[in-house]
């Protein structure tokens, strides 16, 4: 079974990979682990795609394996299921606030999440239409409750996220 779960930061990636690689009994790949231990990100915390596609070679040889991170969607893994857990913004914000980001990142991963870019590169690189999880309010047990029927019943659609609406008022000039 190979698992690909991407989305923006602080949409639960991490917990939620760790816990569902852990039910499945099944390897868990970081991606930003990988690209740090090939010294693929550079100063301003760019990573090389290229050479970070390259350094995840070895999964193709992998039957099993759950691989998280939010530059899965940039680049084609092996995949049997590719899963975008989604944040509403609201939510969002505070979860990467907490995390301290500086205001710009801050803005840049809000805005990512209400363009839909995690689900539209997947579309684009995975040739397919990935699952989306919103976890917004649900625990990290739920989510991997949710991922791991999902994988079992072999579902081809999860939850249906549309934040376009956060993205309208956004847009709407103010005054």
């Amino acid at each position: 079974m190979r698992v690909i779960i991407t989305g923006s930061p602080g949409t639960g990636k991490s917990l939620i990979a760790k816990q569902l690689s852990r039910q499945l009994g099944i390897q868990l790949v970081q991606i930003r682990k990988v690209a740090i231990e090939n010294l693929l990100v550079g100063k301003s915390h760019e990573v090389d795609i290229r050479r970070l596609a390259h350094a995840l070679a070895f999964l193709k040889n992998r039957k099993d394996f759950v691989a998280e991170g939010h530059l899965a969607c940039e680049m084609k893994l092996p995949a049997d299921f590719v899963f975008v857990l989604r944040t509403n913004p609201d939510t969002l914000k505070k979860r990467l606030a907490k995390r301290k980001y500086p205001k710009g990142k801050l803005g840049e991963n809000l805005m990512a999440e209400m363009l839909d870019y995690c689900t539209q590169r997947c579309e684009n690189v995975y040739g397919r239409k990935p699952l989306e999880l919103d976890t917004s309010r649900l625990t990290v047990a739920a989510s991997v409750r949710k991922l791991a029927m999902a994988i079992k019943q072999k579902k081809k659609r999860l939850d249906s996220v549309d934040y376009s609406g956060y993205l309208r008022a956004y847009l709407r000039p103010s005054g």
